[in-house]
């Protein structure tokens, strides 16, 4: 099965919060995000395997407008660290309108990825087995 290279790309926000996002080689979009520092996971997400328009990564996903996701929201969750969606306070929840913590990661995600660089967005090549 072809296999995809992830690249790690890591931001600070204005507040001086770290995070990190995973975009995935083959569809050029955040498949995965967290924040702060966690090398453990950099380790266990580096590839994705696709073939015949079946992503083995597809259930733990956060670009749910790639058509190979199939992530539940349990699994978004987890994959965010978090038990349960929470409800965002009144400012914050205005300013992404939405009411959901979760969404309201998938937006930020979604938002990045728009403004990823174009060498990774476009799709790469699979990487050569060994």
């Amino acid at each position: 099965m072809p296999k995809y290279s992830t690249n790690w790309l890591d931001y600070r926000l204005p507040t001086g919060q770290e995070f990190s996002v995973a975009v995935c080689g083959y569809s050029g979009k955040i498949r995965h995000m967290y924040i702060g520092q966690d090398p453990l996971r950099r380790m266990f997400v580096h590839h994705v395997q696709v073939e015949d328009d079946v992503c083995r990564t597809g259930d733990h996903c956060l670009a749910l407008n790639c058509p190979l996701n199939r992530a539940e929201p349990e699994s978004l969750l987890h994959m965010l660290d978090m038990t349960e969606d929470e409800e965002l306070d009144p400012e914050v929840a205005g300013q992404w309108g939405s009411k959901s913590t979760l969404d309201c990661f998938l937006r930020f995600a979604q938002q990045i990825t728009e403004f990823l660089p174009d060498e990774l967005k476009k799709p790469q090549q699979p990487l050569k087995e060994e």
